[in-house]
């Protein structure tokens, strides 16, 4: 992936933000209406795929790519026939053999209700894989900037069922590089603790995900841990600082350990961040981890 720069968000500190002052947030994907009113005249066979955009969902922005051709709907009004010529590839490079990559740019895309979403660029690659990958950025309303793809695929043969993009909605705190195959492990030895803030949107490869610059350098995630102890030990919390950012959208520390008092149970996270320091709203920032014995082989792959 080639690093991509955006306007970082600034934000004052407050008090931090808890669980108790998350609120309950509407579906916005579950209700949304796919028609679209014109299409233009494809030379092969389209794929669709649908970006929401802000809270509410209203935005809805189509993205058809036809061949090598990309249509987006700018003006978000259903009519793919009225936003000029479609995108072609721009910086096309060729890697090798069988290896290459290029993007499609777009300046800004204006949805009739006044909102301006800017440096908008669909990267798409193929080096030596069976099928091409895709990777999206977008700086929703001018300032939050966000991913979408890498891993699977927001594309669709069909409108009826093209994945859902959500850009701007709810985010909900995950840990990264931590498979259900290798929870917290009890003597598993120091490693990388890390989080990233998703929104799962619908349909496969269709996750967002928040940009490291969308939070000023020094607003720092923490995350504290409570840990299951022996019957009649004392409680046991950790916390961790996430001082280090890489990778687009992932904030981390490499100095965590599972602690040695801690026993086979679920640790309870709960993320600490200024509220001001969040752009939108969480949908929650409490989430159980299984802690385990350590195991012979580690699986700590994003």
């Amino acid at each position: 992936m080639h690093r991509l720069l955006f306007a970082i968000v600034t934000a004052s500190c407050c008090a931090p933000l808890f669980a108790d002052e998350t609120q309950a947030l509407p579906d916005v994907l579950g209700h949304i209406n796919r028609t679209l009113i014109k299409e233009p005249k494809y030379e092969s066979a389209p794929k669709y795929s649908l970006m929401v955009l802000g809270s509410s969902g209203d935005v809805k922005v189509w993205m058809i790519e036809d061949g090598r051709r990309l249509f987006v709907d700018k003006n978000a009004n259903g009519d793919l026939t009225d936003d000029g010529p479609p995108i072609k590839p721009s910086s096309m490079r060729n890697i090798g053999s069988n290896n290459w990559d290029f993007s499609y740019l777009l300046d800004a895309i204006t949805p009739t209700n006044g909102s301006r979403h800017i440096n908008f660029q669909l990267r798409r690659w193929n080096y030596g894989d069976s099928e091409d990958s895709y990777g999206l950025s977008l700086s929703v309303d001018g300032q939050l900037p966000m991913y979408a793809g890498w891993f699977g695929t927001f594309w669709s043969p069909q409108r009826e069922t093209a994945p859902s993009i959500h850009f701007g909605g709810a985010f909900t705190p995950k840990l990264l590089r931590l498979k259900e195959s290798n929870p917290f492990a009890i003597g598993s030895g120091r490693r990388r603790l890390s989080l990233g803030f998703i929104n799962p949107g619908s349909g496969a490869g269709a996750q967002s995900r928040l940009s490291i610059e969308a939070l000023s350098r020094d607003l720092v995630p923490k995350l504290n841990i409570d840990w299951p102890t022996a019957d009649g030990s004392p409680a046991l919390r950790t916390s961790h600082p996430l001082t280090e950012r890489c990778c687009y959208w992932e904030f981390y520390t490499n100095v965590f350990e599972v602690p040695g008092r801690a026993v086979v149970g679920k640790a309870k996270v709960s993320v600490e961040l200024p509220a001001a320091a969040m752009p939108i709203a969480l949908t929650t920032t409490e989430f159980e981890v299984p802690v385990v014995a350590a195991s012979k082989k580690s699986d700590s792959t994003p």
